[in-house]
């Protein structure tokens, strides 16, 4: 397998992002905003205006999918604008395979931060009682795991993880 220069530059991107995610809990602007800007002048670049709006579409997509996220409270900003700048890379048709695999690899951390730090048998015992009420009544309930505050995921983790994963496995095909 060949890697190219825009998956080196990515991979970097996604380098940065985890290592300020994890050590300070964000994901700064002056990584994000460029990046973006990378995406579709390299792609500008090499494919002229198909490129530009290949990279567009795939910033767009990007934004798309994670700004319901934001909306909702369930990820910060800085996530969002980490996929975009993603999406600006990967194109449109990509970007939503990547946006699968990072949607398991977060659900897999979630439960490793929740195991971490609720403890590995209340987590599990949580989990359980969450499939079965999900069996039983077979509705999605907003079930938290114990009343109070929920860990921070820092899912960035999960964005790079999921990026690099969806170049192995392509879940659309």
């Amino acid at each position: 397998m060949k890697i190219e220069m825009t998956e080196i530059l990515l991979f970097l991107i996604l380098g940065t992002a985890i290592a300020s995610d994890l050590r300070w809990r964000t994901i700064p602007n002056w990584l994000t905003g460029p990046s973006i800007l990378v995406g579709l002048a390299f792609h500008t670049v090499m494919t002229q205006f198909t490129g530009f709006v290949f990279s567009l579409e795939g910033a767009a997509v990007g934004l798309g999918l994670f700004v319901v996220l934001y909306v909702c409270g369930w990820m910060g900003a800085g996530d969002v604008k980490l996929f975009a700048a993603v999406g600006s890379f990967l194109g449109p048709a990509q970007t939503i395979s990547a946006a699968l695999v990072i949607a398991l690899v977060g659900g897999l951390l979630a439960l490793v931060v929740l195991g971490f730090h609720q403890g590995w048998r209340k987590t599990a015992l949580w989990l359980w009682s969450y499939v079965q009420a999900m069996l039983l009544t077979r509705s999605v309930q907003a079930l938290t795991p114990v009343q109070g505050t929920a860990p921070k995921v820092p899912y960035a983790v999960a964005i790079g993880l999921g990026t690099i994963g969806a170049y192995w496995w392509n879940p659309l095909g």
